[in-house]
């Protein structure tokens, strides 16, 4: 279960380490203190959202149509012949 941060304080779930925490924050590992915290008014259940259903966002691409090359027209050698 998540719970969320309505009064900030300190949380050490080790005994050393200390985690500020403030007012919005959510977690869901409370060492066990959750029964406490919730009794002392710093953390409160924080309401389940349902994910939003799984779109699929990749767009149709059309491929592009396949246009053939056109060859240039050939042009004439214009070489002169020699008279003969």
């Amino acid at each position: 279960m998540t719970y969320r941060v309505v009064r900030p304080f300190p949380l050490s779930l080790d005994g050393l380490t200390l985690i500020d925490l403030d007012i919005g924050d959510e977690r869901s590992e409370w060492g066990g203190m959750e029964d406490g915290l919730v009794a002392e008014g710093y953390i409160e259940l924080a309401p389940v959202v349902e994910p939003a259903p799984v779109v699929d966002a990749a767009p149709v691409v059309e491929p592009a149509p396949v246009v053939e090359p056109v060859a240039a027209p050939r042009q004439q050698e214009t070489r002169r012949r020699r008279g003969r």
